[in-house]
């Protein structure tokens, strides 16, 4: 498994979650395990998604991440990615 991690500044939160709400379905459909966001500010979130692998990561998160900055007042301000060694549930 492959996670890419991007780190955002919104103009609010309720930005974000809605945001993250309405790209869900497109994250999923792209290939996506599992979409997680956690508030890092107070204008601030990273989002961490989990992919079966990097090739599939590659090909969608570039035009997932602009398609989240055309919904709100946001832009990313850090970006990884690596494979996933540990996952515990």
């Amino acid at each position: 498994m492959f996670a890419t991690f991007t780190h955002w500044e919104f103009a609010d939160m309720d930005g974000m979650i809605s945001t993250g709400t309405a790209m869900w379905p497109k994250v999923k459909a792209a290939g996506a395990l599992s979409f997680k966001a956690t508030a890092t500010g107070a204008n601030t979130a990273r989002t961490m998604i989990v992919w079966p692998d990097g090739a599939t990561a590659q090909a969608a998160i570039d035009g997932l991440r602009a398609a989240a900055m055309e919904m709100t007042d946001t832009k990313a301000t850090a970006t990884t990615a690596g494979e996933l060694m540990l996952d515990f549930s």
